[in-house]
């Protein structure tokens, strides 16, 4: 789907926006996964074999967290990612709200397709006025991609990814070129 038909289709009392998968707490998460997968791994060579089976468990978790930049914002069920920090409400009549509407409205007449995976940094998280998550837009402007958060890819042109970037910088995201 192209971003005017996500668009279209939402019914939202407000948007958040939100940002993840940067910063001191992946960090600091990544550094403490690290140590303890090291820690687990030298376990291997000393525990019983009754032992073994609790251990790899923990290690295939541990595991887990090495792809955690590679998760959207929120999963299948709606927890969102442990790294996820909000940046700013805004209302539906807000001026920033009609800018992400104009750019995610733009008809999708240039793009590229970046040979990188994506690395979703940046969200806008759609509300109701009963403040029930709606959809997800998770965003990489690093290879200008978006996904929903049921993981359904959302098309849309280089001016959108371009006008989005100022918008959430605006808003307070730290968005570099990673």
């Amino acid at each position: 789907m192209t971003t005017a038909e996500f668009i279209s289709k939402l019914d939202c009392n407000y948007i958040i926006s939100y940002s993840f998968n940067r910063g001191g707490k992946l960090t600091q998460l990544k550094a403490a996964a690290g140590e303890l997968f090291q820690r687990n791994r030298k376990q291997l060579l000393h525990v019983s074999a009754s032992e073994l089976p609790a251990i790899r468990a923990q290690l295939r978790n541990l595991e887990q967290l090495w792809g955690l930049n590679l998760m959207p914002l929120t999963d299948r069920a709606g927890a969102f990612h442990i790294t996820a920090l909000p940046i700013a409400k805004i209302g539906v009549d807000c001026a920033d709200t009609e800018r992400i509407r104009h750019f995610l409205q733009l008809p999708v007449v240039n793009s590229f397709d970046w040979m990188c995976a994506p690395i979703y940094r940046d969200a806008l998280a759609f509300y109701d006025a009963q403040d029930k998550l709606i959809d997800v837009l998770n965003i990489c402007f690093s290879c200008d991609r978006m996904v929903t958060h049921m993981g359904e890819e959302v098309y849309a042109d280089t001016a959108t990814y371009q006008g989005l970037k100022q918008v959430l910088t605006h808003l307070g995201h730290s968005i570099v070129e990673e």
